[in-house]
């Protein structure tokens, strides 16, 4: 399915397996990691997660895997006819290279940048920093390999141990001399530290030193302690109103993305850092450009005691920023001066909510985006950011 111009997904997924933990981690590290975080999964969809030596809850509530269920041809009404008391296999894509690049040659889609799934949930939860540093070593070598089987067209984005500062500066100069282009950063609690705290600063300098784009992404939150992010109170909202599923999912990301970028407007994080590059992922994009007029409205009202600057719209759009769009946000396609500059298309392949490039291309075109502009938005921007190839 080719395109008249390259295509970039910036927000696709793993589903991580047992054998990373089986075989990634050495023995001593395996004895940290069976309490500190531990997946497995058994016959007719069953799974154990173990976080901080208890059992948590699956991010599945079914047998279906819906972080894993997509293939290409599926349709929201052929993914909303599933049966979820039925187990079914997971997309091979998830985890093996062959399979997902098979699956982007279907979609027409030319290079993924690749994030976690399991580690996005709940590596930023676990307790033991030294457990922490294994795991986050574990997960990097693990998606590097399977990466590195697709040539240059799948670019992971490293997980960081933020538990342990010195660890993590030990791991960022580790995946920046392996060839990582980006890390992950969701925006939660981590040891009771949000991604702005002070104690971080060091973090922030290497990444931006190394050249590494910050991929501020959240993650669904709802196995994990109210305190760390949205999801859990979303869920306990909606356990309260007797909703009867999950909905974090469709309201914590947002949330979340907008909390960073309110927290970094506030105390001057791009002003600190003025080379630091950062994408904003896996929340849509809507929300970017209100947040950015709170935060500007809050800055004129209430000037705190940092000299930051009292227009973080003009500031975010002039530094590399770019935002991940959804498909079906057709407020995206409305404002074309906005997003032109800083959108970027995420399919979240292979989750149940997985959209594809001609459905982007589509809202794009009906609200008369130019071709150029819808170029930008499917893979240019996405290339600049990256440092992606922007030919075929």
């Amino acid at each position: 399915m080719p395109h008249a111009f390259p295509i970039i997904d910036a927000d696709s997924h793993v589903y991580e397996p047992p054998e990373l933990w089986t075989s990634f981690l050495s023995a001593s590290e395996r004895s940290l990691a069976e309490e500190a975080f531990w997946y497995e999964r058994g016959p007719e969809g069953s799974e154990l997660t173990v976080v901080n030596g208890k059992a948590v809850r699956s991010l599945n509530r079914s047998k279906l895997n819906r972080y894993a269920c997509f293939r290409p041809g599926e349709t929201p009404e052929s993914i909303g006819q599933l049966d979820p008391s039925a187990p079914s296999d997971d997309n091979p894509g998830a985890v093996d290279c062959s399979a997902r690049l098979r699956d982007l040659d279907a979609l027409g889609i030319d290079r993924q940048v690749v994030y976690p799934t399991l580690f996005a949930e709940h590596l930023p939860v676990v307790e033991s920093p030294r457990a922490a540093v294994a795991l986050a070593r574990a997960y990097n070598d693990w998606v590097t390999k399977l990466c590195s089987e697709g040539g240059d067209r799948l670019h992971p984005v490293a997980v960081l141990p933020l538990q342990s500062v010195p660890g993590t500066l030990a791991e960022l100069e580790r995946v920046a001399s392996a060839g990582f282009g980006a890390v992950f950063m969701r925006p939660s609690f981590v040891g009771g530290r949000f991604l702005n705290h002070s104690d971080y600063d060091p973090v922030w300098q290497a990444i931006e030193a190394a050249g590494l784009v910050a991929c501020i992404h959240p993650s669904v939150g709802n196995t994990n302690p109210e305190f760390t992010s949205a999801g859990a109170f979303v869920e306990r909202v909606a356990g309260n109103l007797g909703i009867g599923h999950d909905i974090a999912a469709s309201i914590a990301p947002v949330q979340d993305n907008m909390a960073a970028v309110l927290a970094l407007a506030y105390y001057g994080h791009l002003e600190n850092h003025p080379k630091l590059k950062l994408s904003l992922s896996h929340a849509g994009a809507s929300w970017f450009e209100l947040a950015l007029e709170k935060a500007e409205t809050y800055l004129w009202l209430f000037p705190g005691p940092l000299p930051v600057s009292l227009e973080p719209e003009r500031l975010w759009f002039e530094r590399d920023t770019v935002v991940a769009f959804d498909a079906w946000e057709d407020s995206v396609g409305i404002m074309p001066e906005v997003y032109g500059q800083v959108g970027v298309w995420g399919s979240r392949y292979p989750h149940h909510d997985t959209s594809t490039p001609d459905e982007a291309i589509a809202m794009l075109e009906r609200h008369d985006v130019a071709e150029d502009t819808i170029a930008a938005m499917l893979g240019g921007n996405a290339a600049r950011i990256f440092g992606l190839p922007s030919g075929d």
